[in-house]
């Protein structure tokens, strides 16, 4: 049995619920686990440690909580000694709250889930990062979200969430507030085009890589990308080359067919590897502000001046 656990570097004090409190819960479940009282951050939770040789899935964890918070009509999370990698992910999937004291803790709606680290002081964004503050700053529906909410709308999962708002607020970029009901909720800047000035010299180029082919099966299923793209969204004439963008994901799985010839040189199509999925657009092209930015090494002055009254009209 444990009488004290780290989170965020804190000690804090369990304290064990006894019998007569738990004469409501299942036998199953009493003999099962130990069960404390425990708070943090303001919010008070029970956490079960499971006994020795007690094994459940992840499945029936979350069964359990579901009925032992109906009983105890408190939040319910799990304390483990250790846990794999695959094992904390299987359990994220089922949104079981876990605790892995002095190592990590995952407890959506009462804190922001962490690894116990330094604050994240970075000098670029991740891929996560800046697909978050583009959404954002191109009209998706971010401020005041929990994270919870952002999963919903995002393509990254809630721990990848959690590690990309940490740099944004580390760098300035967003805030984190905490509402009454204990929730954490993100919050930007109003002013979208002061907040993109300030988040210039922290983005990352979209473009991993770039490869050339002689044709494209099915490339109604990519979007467009670089001056294919920039001449969708401007004055500027196409330059007779059709530029396609692929996430890393993309590429790796595409059928061997999909892309002739490809070469690393040239070809009548572009292929552009991106670290992260553009922006959603009603169009089959990506968003603009992940267009600039794969466009910020062209030294040609027309294209740097339709990308300037592109990202002007934003605003």
């Amino acid at each position: 049995m444990n009488t004290e656990i780290t989170i965020a570097g804190k000690n804090y004090r369990l304290e064990s619920i006894g019998k007569r409190e738990l004469r409501q819960v299942w036998v199953e479940a009493r003999t099962a686990f130990h069960f404390y009282a425990i708070t943090f951050k303001d919010c008070d939770f029970v956490l079960l440690e499971p006994k020795p040789l007690q094994k459940y899935t992840p499945r029936k964890l979350k069964l359990t909580v579901e009925r032992l918070s109906t009983i105890l009509g408190k939040p319910i999370a799990f304390l483990f000694e250790s846990l794999p990698y695959v094992e904390r992910n299987r359990l994220i999937e089922q949104d079981v709250y876990f605790i892995v004291s002095g190592k990590y803790a995952f407890l959506p709606n009462l804190l922001m889930a962490v690894r116990e680290t330094e604050p994240i002081k970075g000098e670029r964004l991740t891929a996560a990062a800046q697909w978050l503050l583009l959404a954002y700053l191109q009209g998706t529906d971010l401020n005041h979200k929990t994270l919870k909410e952002t999963e919903q709308v995002s393509p990254y999962q809630y721990v990848t969430l959690t590690r990309a708002f940490r740099l944004l607020e580390g760098l300035g970029l967003c805030t984190m507030e905490t509402s009454e009901d204990k929730c954490k909720h993100i919050v930007f800047g109003e002013d979208r085009k002061t907040l993109f000035e300030q988040a210039k010299k922290y983005f990352i180029q979209p473009v991993k890589q770039r490869l050339y082919c002689d044709g494209i099966n099915d490339i109604q299923e990519y979007k467009q990308s670089g001056i294919s793209a920039l001449s969708h969204y401007s004055a500027l004439n196409p330059d007779g080359t059709t530029t396609v963008a692929l996430t890393a994901e993309q590429w790796k799985n595409h059928d061997v067919d999909d892309f002739v010839n490809v070469n690393p040189i040239e070809g009548d199509y572009c292929v552009e590897i991106w670290q992260y999925p553009p922006i959603p657009t009603n169009a089959n092209y990506v968003d603009r502000l992940s267009l600039a930015l794969s466009l910020q090494d062209e030294n040609d002055p027309r294209v740097e001046k339709e990308v300037e009254l592109m990202i002007e009209k934003l605003w």
